[in-house]
């Protein structure tokens, strides 16, 4: 299958970056903003399925791990899987990265689960570093947005 990206060769080895979460200027007081240490690896099962596992250290929340499974279903289009993503998540593949299609996400605060709609948008740069961009909504009104990069990909 010819893809813009090229996913069995673009998502691959680990992936680590720094960035931080914003909350919207209105819930400040309510979610703090803070710095974050992200990596991923990626795992290859077959040519078209592989499992994604992500590492997020946040500066006063701690660690949140998950393990995500995605597949290539289209030459440019891919599919995500979670516990937190009730509906999985369409990404989007295109020479200059990857976008997701809009998608839903179960995010704990205080011991609460929350159902937020995000918008999600990856770039690489021209030195080859990507750059990822999730806006948060929760019944339509912004809650935060996290800034990750930029994120350097090892093989």
């Amino acid at each position: 299958m010819i893809t813009p990206l090229q996913p069995k060769k673009f998502f691959r080895g680990m992936w680590a970056g720094e960035g931080e979460f914003i909350p919207h200027f209105l819930l400040r007081w309510l979610l703090p903003r803070e710095k974050i240490s992200f990596s991923s690896e990626m795992v290859w099962l077959t040519d078209t399925i592989w499992i994604v596992e992500d590492y997020f250290e946040f500066s006063i929340r701690g660690v949140l791990e998950r393990k995500m499974f995605a597949e290539l279903t289209a030459p440019d289009r891919l599919h995500l899987t979670a516990d937190d993503l009730p509906l999985g998540a369409d990404v989007l593949l295109h020479e200059q990265g990857f976008t997701f299609a809009p998608y839903f996400l179960f995010a704990k605060n205080r011991g609460k689960v929350y159902r937020l709609r995000c918008h999600d948008e990856c770039s690489i740069n021209e030195k080859g570093y990507l750059h990822k961009t999730i806006r948060m909504y929760y019944r339509g009104f912004p809650v935060a947005t996290i800034r990750l990069g930029p994120i350097t990909l090892t093989r």
